[in-house]
């Protein structure tokens, strides 16, 4: 599933891309790269990082929780 747009990885997921746009407007996603015609793309670790997001507020963390975790692990610091 490397490379994909928005709308594919919103639906290998399980969000919706209003959720995604509102996740990379907040910090928790970021495209790894552009298309040609300038479309965000995502890579495999986009998935993970979701599936990461997903289970978190299942265990009642908040989305700056959630941010602060994923800023600690991208750092390359155990959180």
């Amino acid at each position: 599933m490397s490379n994909v747009r928005i709308g594919q990885l919103a639906r290998a997921a399980g969000f919706t891309e209003k959720t995604l746009r509102f996740y990379a407007e907040i910090g928790l996603l970021s495209p790894s790269g552009r298309s040609a015609s300038g479309y965000r793309l995502y890579d495999d670790q986009a998935i993970e990082r979701l599936r990461f997001v997903r289970k978190a507020q299942g265990l009642g963390l908040s989305l700056d929780d959630v941010r602060t975790i994923l800023e600690i692990g991208d750092e390359g610091r155990v959180p």
